[in-house]
């Protein structure tokens, strides 16, 4: 778990946070439109929309995260005085990453919970059609 917590603030609390947030509004949304059925409620499907959206914002993000990291790096690379060695780079490169690849992640959980309650929704129309 120790591990999972030093990645996690490795890839820089300013970025990971919001993914995590847009993670729990994505699984509120799910939840929310589990309930609903399940109680037999009818729903506006742009809530089920609105998952694949957020998914794809988290990736952004992250996508975000990663470039403005790299470009820190590269600023702080190319304002040295002195050889850095290239594991040290290479470090820094796969710290890089995580921020893209925790909003992968989110954006794969999203999807599957988007494409599990649009079938769901499809299912229930040709039931009712």
């Amino acid at each position: 778990m120790s591990r999972i917590v030093n990645t996690y603030l490795a890839g820089g609390v300013e970025f990971m946070h919001p993914i995590t947030l847009l993670l729990i509004l994505n699984m509120a949304i799910a939840g929310y439109v589990i309930y609903s059925r399940i109680s037999g409620k009818t729903i506006n499907p742009n809530w089920i929309e609105a998952i694949k959206q957020i998914g794809g914002f988290a990736l952004a993000v992250g996508t975000f995260g990663t470039l403005a990291g790299l470009f820190l790096a590269f600023n702080a690379l190319e304002q040295s005085e002195q050889l850095i060695p290239f594991q040290v780079i290479m470090g820094g490169l796969k710290v890089s990453l995580i921020t893209v690849l925790y909003g992968l992640i989110v954006f794969f959980i999203s999807m599957i919970a988007y494409i599990i309650l649009k079938l769901k929704q499809a299912v229930s129309a040709t039931h009712i059609g």
